[in-house]
């Protein structure tokens, strides 16, 4: 049971970070981070490190020889940047392997649930400027992906790694690099150019929304500035209040002597300029910028005149289609097409919902043998329900609808990827008319064959990603070894060095290893006199063998020798090296320091 719940904790947490990872990567390219989504944008990469950091005390926690790996890179990270480190490694040289380590594990657990307390907030902010947010995703995704992470993770049910140990260099470990990428690099120079790089890449797209401009797929696409309503036209009917999925319009109560009770109000500091509530409004109450709403119609109908200039014999079909779908496969028939004796023409609009019903009546009306709306397909929408409101506006589901007497006529929809638009081009299959409204739908695919493809398919994906959190490292491939001075209360050597010499100028410390200094530093005797000085803390990494190991401090030229001995370390082998306050009498020779055992281990004398 242990191993199934530690299995599928992991899996979770990876398919969290790939979801994370693709989310971002489709918000990208889908270019919905400028202007009001600019909280969205930097509240998810504030998320994403959470998760990151939450993942890496998951495995932290552990502390098995892959919790060791990330203790020593952290320190190492500690002892680089703060002061702090030696005090760190000293306590946790004192307590290891007792029962006063609780508290560090504590920390630990603390800190894992905490990042995902503040992860909670940050989604909040994520979502703060959505109305109707989806929280979750159908109930037969759900189910479905439950099952496929259970019967995974009792496939591949999650172990453990050997306990750590402090002496001893782990040999081998399996890591997860989707949290522990930066295990291998530990240590070397990559390490300082891989965060380096993850660092300006991360600040990079986190500040992309002030750093980039968006851009337009032709110089025919209507602008989309903040909203704007015209009072004077307002009826308060709500209708673009409810359909904006920004929260960029409320409705208030009107006290301008007007015969309606309400009118709309607009924030454009929500406002991403989609035009849905242009779409919304039959009233033209609603525009985006200082444009008159009714040069909508004159671009249409300019569209109109043109094509049938062009080709005065020939039909022309009208397509609305919106920016994403423009700057893709729609961009090669922007400038107008001809296909099997019908001209094409393309109206890009910001969003499909930015047209409203009566825009396309009105295009019929003008000379269009055919009217087409072409927008993103099922929950795919640049801005998420702009595809939703113009299906049931137009299949007279949602007011403002398609008129009664236009339910039948020759408007036509299809739900595309925006790749995909050349079949938009494509003459139109023949229909008959009473079949036209219901073609106008969005159909979703929902069979039982098209489920178990979808589940066979993620649990390959999660299988993939299951080899992919174990993959092997060895962290020392060439196996060396490792003398460590710790020192946890300097002072208590210093005293009986000073008792011996009168110590007035600075105390050198120098770490020898075969005769050579390979590790020095000076320290204040001010704080070796201290109740609590701070620890000094050595490390030097050696060829395992046979090494004459000497420590020294010394003031004003005079040395005194706190070890000096011959030591054989062991391939992989960490000797630690600390100061024994039971010991009495000279502090020449080996009698102040000694090797710091494992816990258990009989001291050497």
């Amino acid at each position: 049971i242990a191993r199934l719940m530690r299995a599928i904790h992991r899996y979770a947490s990876g398919a969290l970070v790939i979801t994370t990872l693709l989310h971002a990567y489709r918000t990208l390219f889908m270019e919905r981070f400028r202007g009001a989504r600019w909280l969205a944008w930097v509240s998810g990469f504030v998320m994403t490190l959470l998760v990151w950091g939450a993942g890496v005390t998951g495995y932290w926690m552990i502390w098995d020889q892959r919790a060791q790996l990330i203790t020593d890179s952290f320190l190492g990270f500690l002892r680089q940047t703060t002061s702090f480190a030696p005090s760190l490694i000293a306590y946790m040289t004192r307590v290891e392997g007792t029962q006063a380590s609780w508290p560090i594990l504590l920390i630990l657990f603390g800190v894992h649930l905490l990042l995902f307390l503040i992860v909670a907030g940050f989604f909040w902010l994520h979502i703060l400027r959505l109305k109707r947010p989806r929280w979750y995703p159908e109930l037969h995704w759900v189910v479905g992906l439950g099952i496929v992470l259970v019967l995974v993770s009792i496939f591949f049910p999650a172990g453990m790694l050997p306990q750590a140990n402090p002496t001893q260099l782990p040999e081998f470990i399996t890591f997860d690099p989707f949290f522990l990428f930066y295990l291998p690099f530990s240590g070397t120079p990559a390490a300082i150019v891989l965060w380096s790089g993850l660092l300006l890449v991360t600040l990079g797209l986190t500040l992309l929304p002030w750093l980039s401009r968006a851009k337009r797929p032709s110089s025919i696409t209507l602008p989309p500035p903040k909203v704007k309503i015209i009072n004077e036209r307002c009826t308060g009917c709500t209708k673009c209040a409810l359909d904006c999925p920004y929260g960029a319009l409320e409705m208030v109560e009107r006290h301008d002597g007007k015969p309606h009770k309400y009118i709309a109000i607009a924030n454009p500091d929500l406002c991403v300029g989609c035009g849905i509530c242009v779409g919304s409004c039959d009233g033209v109450a609603v525009t985006l910028g200082s444009t008159p709403p009714e040069l909508l119609w004159d671009a249409v109908a300019g569209k109109l005149a043109f094509a049938q200039a062009k080709a005065p014999e020939a039909g022309v079909k009208l397509i609305f289609t919106c920016e994403r779908h423009a700057a893709h496969g729609a961009q090669p028939y922007l400038a107008g097409t001809e296909q099997q004796g019908m001209a094409v023409e393309v109206m890009t609009l910001p969003c499909v919902g930015t047209a409203p019903p009566d825009l396309l009546t009105r295009a019929l009306n003008a000379g269009a043998a055919e009217v087409q709306i072409v927008g993103c397909p099922p929950a795919d929408c640049v801005n998420r329900e702009g595809n939703l409101w113009a299906e049931q506006r137009i299949v007279r589901e949602r007011v403002p609808r398609l008129k009664r007497a236009y339910a039948n006529a020759p408007v036509t929809a299809l739900w595309l990827s925006p790749d995909n638009f050349a079949q938009a081009v494509a003459p139109t299959p023949a229909v008959p008319p009473e079949e036209r409204l219901d073609r106008r739908r969005m159909i979703v695919p929902f069979s039982g064959k098209n489920l178990a493809v979808a589940f066979a398919l993620l649990a390959v994906v999660m299988v993939v990603q299951v080899l992919l959190t174990n993959l092997p490292l060895r962290p020392y491939a060439d196996r060396p070894a490792v003398a460590q001075v710790i020192l946890a209360d300097p002072s208590l050597a210093f005293s009986r060095f000073e008792g011996e010499t009168a110590v007035t100028t600075p105390v050198a410390v120098a770490f020898s290893i075969d005769g050579a200094v390979v590790a020095s530093q000076t320290v204040d005797p001010a704080n070796l006199r201290q109740p609590e000085p701070q620890p000094i803390v050595i490390e030097q990494t050696l060829a395992p063998g046979e090494h004459q190991i000497t420590l020294t401090f010394a003031a004003a030229d005079t040395p005194f020798t706190l070890f000096d001995r011959a030591m054989v370390i062991a391939p992989g082998e960490v000797l630690r090296i600390g100061y024994d306050p039971d010991r009495t009498g000279s502090c020449y020779g080996d009698h102040c320091l000694k090797r710091i055992p494992v816990t258990g281990e009989k001291l050497i004398k």
